[in-house]
C-alpha cells in the first residue's frame, strides 16, 4: 500500500479537525451500508443482556444510548448494559460461564481462550467490512466484530510542564524519555503517570510493543517455536528503563494505589508531565472543564529515536454467546451497532477511534493523533491475537507490577519467559 493512501485527510477550521479513518486503516474502502434498526430480527422480542467493558468514557448511559434506537424499532424488545463484577470482562465472563449464567452480548476485547464459546458470525458483507475482521479470525472463523480501530503507542503530556522543566520537544528516544522524567521531577512533577488496575501493563505494552514487533511481526510465533527469547528482546531493554523510572521517583511506587480513573484525574489536574495511553484518552481531554495546562501528543519513544509503528487493535467489538437462546435477535442487534451509520459515527467519535470510509468533526488533539498515525510506518498487535498464549495480557500485568515490589528487570523477564513455556498455546 503506497503511502498517499494512508494519508490522513485532516482539514483545520474553527478549532476543529475532520480525522480521517484512512489515518489508521492503512488503505481505503467505502462505508459498509448502512443498516436499518428494523432491518433484521422482525417480530424477535425478549430481553438482550450485553456484558459492557464500562470505562469513564463508555458508560452504562452510553451504551444505552447507542442501542435506543433499535429497541424503539422493535417492540418488546429491551436490553440491559451489565458492568464486570470481576477485574475486568474477561474475568467476569470466565465466572458467568462457569455458572451457567453467561451474558448475551458481549462487547469488549475478549482472550481467545473464549473464542470457542462465541457464535461465528456468518461470511457477509456487514461481517467482513469491519474493521480487522481478517486479523481476528480464529480457525477462519471471525467471532467478533469491531466498530473502529484504536490507535495506542501514544504518550500525552502536559505543555506547561514541559516548558518549566526545560524540555523544548517530545522525547523520540528512550534515553531522551528517560531524561525528561528527571526534568520534568526536579520541576516538582511527577514525570510518568501510571496506576495499578489493567493499566501498568497496558502502559508497558503500549511503549514496547512496537520494538517488539516493529521489525518481526511473527515474534509471537517464533517465541512459541523457541525460536525467541523475552530475555533477548526489546522487552528486556524496556524493563530496565522501567525499572530505573521506579527507583529514580520518576514514578512513584505507591501507583500501583491508583485506579485507572485516579490515573486520568492526576494528569487532567496538572500533576504529571506524561502519559502513556490510547486515543480514547482524547475524549477524557476533551470534556475535561478549565484545564490547567495544554495537552499535547507524541509517539512512544524508540530505543533508536526513530519514528516507530503504532500499537494499534479493535476498537468497541461485539461478539455473541453460542449459549444465548436468541442468536438471531443478537444477531440484527450486533448488525445494527457495527454498520447502521449514524451509530458507527457515534462510536468512533466517542473516543477519536477510525475506520475506513468514515470521517467525522473531531478535536485539535484528534487531528495530531491522526497526523501521527500517518506519518507512522505502520501498526503492529498487541498483547492478544493469534499466536499470543491465553492470559498473556493480564501475566505482563502482573509482572510489569512486580517491579514496585523488588523485582528486578532481569526477573521480571525471566519471569515472563518462564511463564510463556509453562503456558504456551498447542
Amino acid at each position: 500500500m503506497n503511502r498517499s493512501a494512508r494519508t490522513a485527510n485532516i482539514a483545520v477550521a474553527a478549532g476543529l479537525v475532520a480525522v480521517s479513518a484512512l489515518a489508521l486503516a492503512g488503505c481505503s474502502s467505502s462505508a459498509s451500508s448502512s443498516a436499518s434498526p428494523s432491518s433484521s430480527g422482525g417480530g424477535l422480542t425478549g430481553n438482550i443482556r450485553i456484558l459492557a467493558n464500562i470505562t469513564p468514557v463508555l458508560t452504562k448511559s452510553y451504551y444505552e444510548g447507542l442501542v435506543a434506537p433499535f429497541v424503539q424499532s422493535h417492540p418488546g424488545v429491551t436490553v440491559t448494559i451489565e458492568s464486570p463484577s470481576g477485574k475486568d470482562v474477561q474475568s467476569t465472563l470466565q465466572q458467568e460461564l462457569v455458572s451457567g449464567s453467561a451474558p448475551d452480548i458481549v462487547a469488549s476485547n475478549l482472550d481467545l481462550v473464549v473464542a470457542p464459546q462465541m457464535t461465528a458470525f456468518p461470511d457477509a458483507p456487514w461481517v467482513t467490512q469491519t474493521p480487522l475482521s481478517d486479523a481476528t479470525k480464529v480457525g477462519g472463523k471471525i467471532w467478533q466484530v469491531a466498530t473502529g480501530e484504536q490507535n495506542q503507542s501514544l504518550v500525552y503530556y502536559n505543555k506547561t510542564a514541559f516548558q518549566k522543566a526545560g524540555i523544548a520537544d517530545p522525547p523520540k528516544s528512550l534515553d531522551e524519555f528517560t531524561a525528561d522524567l528527571g526534568k520534568l521531577q526536579a520541576a516538582g512533577y511527577t514525570g510518568l503517570q501510571t496506576a495499578g488496575e489493567w493499566v501498568t501493563g497496558a502502559q508497558f505494552a503500549m511503549m514496547a510493543n512496537p520494538a517488539l514487533l516493529g521489525g518481526d511481526s511473527n515474534w509471537y510465533t517464533e517465541r512459541n517455536a523457541k525460536k525467541a527469547t523475552f530475555a533477548n528482546s526489546p522487552y528486556a531493554t524496556y524493563l530496565k528503563a522501567y525499572a530505573g523510572w521506579i527507583a529514580s521517583g520518576a514514578i512513584p511506587k505507591n501507583s500501583l494505589g491508583e485506579k485507572y480513573q485516579d490515573s486520568i484525574d492526576n494528569f487532567l489536574a496538572g500533576k504529571s508531565g506524561m502519559y502513556v495511553m490510547g486515543n480514547w484518552f482524547d475524549a477524557s481531554v476533551d470534556s475535561a472543564k478549565n484545564l490547567p495546562f495544554e495537552v499535547g501528543v507524541f509517539p512512544t519513544p524508540t530505543v533508536d529515536g526513530s519514528t516507530p509503528k503504532q500499537m494499534g487493535g479493535p476498537a468497541q467489538p461485539y461478539s455473541i454467546l453460542k449459549s444465548s437462546k436468541k442468536q438471531a435477535l443478537d444477531l440484527a442487534l450486533v448488525q445494527y451497532l457495527v454498520s447502521d451509520k449514524t451509530t458507527v459515527l457515534a462510536s468512533l467519535k466517542s473516543e477519536g477511534n477510525f475506520r475506513p470510509g468514515y470521517s467525522y468533526p473531531g478535536s485539535t488533539l484528534d487531528g495530531a493523533v491522526g497526523q501521527i498515525v500517518d506519518s507512522s510506518p505502520g501498526t503492529v498487535g498487541g498483547t492478544g491475537g493469534p499466536g499470543v498464549n491465553t492470559g498473556f495480557g493480564n501475566q505482563l500485568d502482573t509482572i510489569v507490577q512486580s517491579l514496585y515490589t523488588g523485582k528486578t528487570a532481569d526477573q521480571a523477564t525471566a519471569a515472563l519467559d518462564s511463564w510463556w513455556d509453562a503456558n504456551a498455546d498447542q
